[in-house]
């Protein structure tokens, strides 16, 4: 079969696309994240007056690979141009293998015939060769040169390799109340002060396999990245010290954790001037919540080849 295979090769031709921003598949890098989240306000209730300073930081560091380029993406649903683009080219490549399918029939009575002899099959496709007709093999040489004008890859996939970071907390919530069983304290109100901090390394998860739930994909055409951005796949813990005369409600030191990330997971989108040597950027959320747990989440990332 060497010898169709050359006779096919002679008819197609495909060509291959190169962007800078493409590396080779198995190429490493390293993703950065910072998260700083804060949060400072006050509630202005006159009988339940209160204020609050919030600060988290979480750092996460993503070793990844880089997956083969492909021409179509693995995050990002199609646009309109490239559904139809796709249903083009699917037409093409059936017209292309209706075309073709009398020569593969062909190609494949010739093998039947010769068996294991070489020599049998090239003298048989070599005869066949002098007499197809140019002008269908001419046409043939065209169709296949547009399907592969078609196919040049766009995208890249980075797939995490492991993650590791760290965190802070630090956070102060004051609060006042004129419950009437406060009416012998200053001012006939009771108050309560909560403090809570934490930090050092984020402990690796216990129970899953998932390494990291990042992942990162380059549009070479657009020239901008997508980052799906990492979280913490654990718990982060902090200690928390209460000072309170609230009705019901004791002083004392305790422990608590952090809200996990699990579905509120971000992704970005950004341009990408140059290539990846390196690429960064930084976006600002804005997060819904009373007190403490509504502010300004601000993301900077990092992205460089290794």
């Amino acid at each position: 079969m060497k010898s169709f295979i050359a006779l096919l090769s002679g008819i197609a031709v495909w060509g291959s696309a190169h962007a800078e921003l493409l590396a080779s598949q198995g190429a490493t890098g390293i993703l950065s994240v910072q998260y700083e989240y804060s949060s400072i306000g006050k509630r202005t209730d006159k009988d339940e007056p209160g204020e609050w300073r919030v600060q988290r930081t979480i750092k996460l560091i993503v070793p990844m690979t880089a997956d083969g380029p492909q021409p179509l993406s693995s995050l990002r649903a199609m646009d309109s141009t490239q559904s139809a683009d796709l249903a083009k080219k699917q037409a093409q490549i059936k017209d292309f293998h209706t075309k073709t399918a009398p020569m593969a029939a062909d190609m494949m009575k010739i093998a039947e015939k010769c068996g294991d002899s070489e020599a049998c099959v090239e003298k048989a496709v070599a005869e066949y060769g002098s007499k197809m007709n140019l002008a269908e093999v001419g046409s043939l040489k065209a169709d296949a040169t547009a399907l592969g004008k078609q196919a040049g890859p766009r995208y890249q996939l980075w797939q995490p390799v492991s993650q590791k970071g760290t965190y802070l907390v630090d956070e102060t919530y004051r609060a006042q109340t004129s419950d009437p069983l406060c009416t012998s304290k200053p001012n006939h109100r009771c108050r309560r002060e909560e403090t809570r901090k934490g930090g050092g390394d984020i402990p690796a998860p216990t129970g899953m396999k998932m390494t990291s739930a990042a992942l990162l994909e380059v549009d070479s055409m657009k020239q901008d990245v997508l980052i799906r951005l990492p979280i913490p796949l654990s718990a982060l813990g902090y200690s928390r010290q209460i000072t309170s005369d609230f009705p019901d409600e004791k002083s004392g030191t305790s422990s608590g954790t952090l809200p996990s990330m699990f579905g509120q997971q971000k992704s970005i989108t950004a341009a990408i001037p140059g290539d990846l040597r390196p690429a960064s950027g930084t976006q600002s959320f804005k997060v819904d919540g009373a007190e403490g747990q509504g502010g300004t989440l601000v993301v900077k990332w990092q992205f460089a080849l290794q």
